[in-house]
């Protein structure tokens, strides 16, 4: 079957309409009550920025957990530097005064 979409100009072949699941439609959709002074100030910086505020909200909780995961990332790296030089204080210790 073929339509014509006037919106693309294009023909859609084998148009077939499908219908979301309402599990799927639940994994997409999330009810998020925020603050209206915070829902005023997101609006206007998705507007600058030219996105929605659905997308802003999504990239903002996006570099939040980037963040997060970075800074746990640091600190694992942090405490493994701490934990070789206490084994090469260790080996000069038994080294020097053994």
């Amino acid at each position: 079957m073929r339509r014509y979409n006037p919106v693309t100009k294009v023909q859609l072949v084998n148009f077939q309409v499908s219908t979301m699941r309402l599990d799927e439609k639940r994994r997409m959709t999330f009810p998020l009550r925020l603050a209206l002074s915070l829902k005023d100030v997101a609006t206007s910086l998705a507007h600058n920025d030219g996105v929605s505020l659905n997308n802003f909200i999504s990239i903002a909780v996006a570099e939040k957990i980037s963040r997060l995961e970075s800074e746990a990332l640091s600190e694992h790296h942090a405490l493994a530097k701490q934990h070789r030089l206490a084994l090469a204080a260790e080996v000069i210790n038994k080294t020097f005064y053994s």
